[in-house]
């Protein structure tokens, strides 16, 4: 009998895989909606939260990554961030650490994504047992046109970890 590790399933870890055992699959539930000027809504298709020692990285995703209708929203906050009222401003030290977004443009009439980095944003967050959420958030930078890239929207995000 081969083993299996109790929540992913992996062959080469830990112990027996027992008759009736329910699988375990972690998931990421959530959902990212935002309005940008001069560009179509975003509602993410994937949700995804990641985190390390000093950050926490969630990104809303539109399409697969390649195709030339991908879109993604990614918002970088500090690991400690709590509930609360935030302002962001480029190259300020602070709780959130960047707002970005992504959308492939056409150069030289070939297609490349290109990341917009937010200039100033503002974020309503609320934090409940490791489950995250805006009621606002938003952000305003320039494009690749040096045109003004404005967003506003919402998110909730609750990853596999939490309790609720």
């Amino acid at each position: 009998m081969p083993l299996h590790h109790p929540v992913y399933e992996n062959p080469d870890v830990l112990r027996l895989k027992e008759p009736g055992q329910k699988v375990f699959n972690p998931r990421t539930r959530g959902e990212l909606k935002a309005e940008l000027l001069d560009r179509p809504t975003f509602s993410a298709q994937e949700m995804t939260f990641a985190s390390s020692q000093k950050k926490i990285v969630i990104t809303g995703e539109f399409d697969d990554f390649g195709s030339t209708r991908y879109r993604a929203v990614t918002l970088t906050l500090d690991i400690n961030i709590q509930s609360g009222i935030y302002l962001f401003k480029r190259d300020e030290h602070g709780p959130i650490k960047s707002m970005t977004y992504i959308e492939c443009i056409e150069v030289d009439g070939h297609p490349v994504y290109h990341l917009n980095q937010a200039d100033v944003g503002s974020l309503h967050l609320s934090v409940v047992e490791s489950c995250y959420s805006a009621r606002l958030f938003t952000m305003e930078g320039l494009d690749h046109n040096g045109n003004s890239l404005e967003m506003c929207g919402d998110f909730t995000i609750s990853p596999p970890h939490a309790s609720l």
